[in-house]
């Protein structure tokens, strides 16, 4: 089995031929002709509502035109098997394709065994995200203001915004912020969380409702503790090892509680990382597997 990061110019040797956000005309034309040949097993995979996008992410609204979304539908249609990360999707693509596998994003095993780097002096409370997160990080930016702006996080709590910087929008005076811009790779970002407390703003809307919960797993493997937005993949229901927030007020007893307390927060952090076990890339590896090659892999077991 081989994930290829272009289309190669033969598939003779490959078991499935895997594409992600497949709308541009060229790749489009290739991939529905080896769907077509039928030589190889076809599949398409994504991992977010392209359909739904939010107007406030321009740069990703302009380019997913209706005819590029045409061309993404064209290729689920006459894909073997398309795989999404969460069941909202799922349902959003069973429109296109009658043999949609829900695979869940995973993370690679070293993450539960890093040792995050850590200042022992300050309880820091992390925020990681691109531009596309803007709307979202407004769910917070209001109480995480209020909360470290307060006399008694003066010097004992920071706040630490790593890729989109949102630093000024909770500035005041005596609050301790820092930025860290974007890394290479995202294992380099990995290595460089130092958060003890991770905070996962998301805005209900049409879009966050597919998201997949990856930013939680992430943190969790890392041991750190999250607040999130109850809502889309971090809504209670879902019994995640989140602490899932509605109002100002909740954002800001959450705060207090995770920062004033290290037993507790500890504590949420083991038990965060115990789930976040069951998550790697390694442990799942299989759920690809089945998914990408379903009966074709057992056929030629048999064979």
């Amino acid at each position: 089995m081989t994930v290829l990061p272009g289309v190669p110019a033969s598939v003779a040797d490959f078991d499935a031929l895997v594409v992600q956000r497949i709308v541009l005309p060229a790749p489009t034309r290739t991939f529905l002709k080896h769907a077509a040949a039928g030589t190889v097993r076809t599949v398409v995979e994504l991992d977010d509502d392209l359909w739904n996008l939010d107007p406030s992410n321009r740069q990703a609204a302009d380019f997913y035109t209706p005819e590029m979304l045409r061309n993404l539908e064209r290729c689920c249609e006459a894909a073997d098997a398309v795989t999404v990360t969460t069941d909202s999707l799922a349902e959003r693509v069973a429109r296109w394709s009658g043999n949609v596998h829900v695979v869940p994003n995973q993370v690679p095993a070293w993450l539960l065994e890093h040792k995050r780097p850590r200042n022992p002096d300050v309880v820091t409370i992390g925020w990681r995200g691109g531009t596309s997160h803007a709307r979202d990080f407004g769910e917070i930016a209001k109480p995480l203001r209020r909360f470290l702006q307060h006399p008694d996080q003066r010097g004992r709590v920071e706040f630490h915004s790593m890729g989109m910087d949102h630093t000024p929008r909770v500035a005041s005076r005596h609050t301790t912020l820092r930025h860290t811009g974007w890394h290479t790779n995202v294992a380099d970002f990995l290595r460089a969380v130092d958060f003890d407390l991770s905070v996962v703003p998301l805005r209900t809307s049409v879009f966050n409702q597919s998201k997949s919960d990856l930013a939680l797993v992430e943190m969790a493997a890392l041991g750190i503790p999250t607040v999130t937005s109850d809502t889309g993949p971090y809504a209670s229901a879902h019994g995640g090892p989140n602490v899932a927030c509605s109002t100002p007020a909740q954002w800001e007893d959450a705060l207090t509680a995770f920062t004033t307390d290290d037993s507790y927060r500890r504590q949420v952090g083991k038990a965060a990382k115990e789930w976040a076990a069951t998550r790697t890339l390694e442990g799942n590896a299989w759920r690809w597997e089945q998914a990408w090659l379903g009966d074709a892999r057992h056929e030629q077991q048999a064979a």
